[in-house]
């Protein structure tokens, strides 16, 4: 029982030491155009954190003649966070992250279907605030920066314009402990 005791003991603890490493974050301005993304951050050491993202997207397209597709999507995205602040709080300050994307999005619409995924590679710079007292509070964090897209389409989807390098710009609201 002594060894149970110990071990939950150890276990608690170390959730408390890391407690303040965490950061969970929603994109608003994806909500503004039908595609929903969560992501987590967690820090590494002082200067470093990585986070990955998952989005779900709904939105309307055109397939062939028909404007009322439905399109319905998944992503995830990934990042290494290198934070530049002189403070010991690695999910606070100035960072610089490279960035990986992957989505794939189906479209249908009576006899006419298709498929759109894309990878993404790029880079990011950014500001993170904590806003609260302590260790914990709200997170507002902004970036902004460029990505190589390489796109590939099947069935009726016969090109599309999110291919190349494009700008990136990140807005993601959240909570960190």
């Amino acid at each position: 029982m002594k060894k149970v005791c110990l071990l939950v003991t150890i276990a608690l603890f170390s959730f408390v030491v890391q407690a303040q490493e965490n950061v969970v974050k929603v994109n608003p301005l994806g909500l503004l155009f039908g595609s929903a993304q969560f992501g987590y951050e967690k820090a590494l050491n002082d200067k470093s954190a990585i986070e990955v993202s998952l989005a779900y997207s709904s939105i309307s397209a055109t397939i062939g003649s028909d404007s009322d597709a439905k399109a319905n999507g998944f992503g995830a995205e990934g990042k290494y966070k290198f934070y530049f602040s002189s403070t010991k709080d690695a999910v606070r300050g100035w960072y610089g992250a490279p960035v990986a994307t992957y989505s794939s999005t189906k479209a249908s619409s009576g006899s006419s279907d298709g498929k759109l995924s894309y990878l993404g590679v790029g880079g990011v710079a950014g500001y993170q605030w904590v806003f609260g007292g302590g260790d914990s509070g709200f997170a507002l964090d902004l970036n902004l920066g460029a990505q190589y897209i390489s796109a590939n389409t099947s069935g009726d989807i016969t090109g599309t314009s999110i291919e190349g390098i494009l700008p990136r710009l990140g807005l993601a609201l959240g909570y960190a402990w």
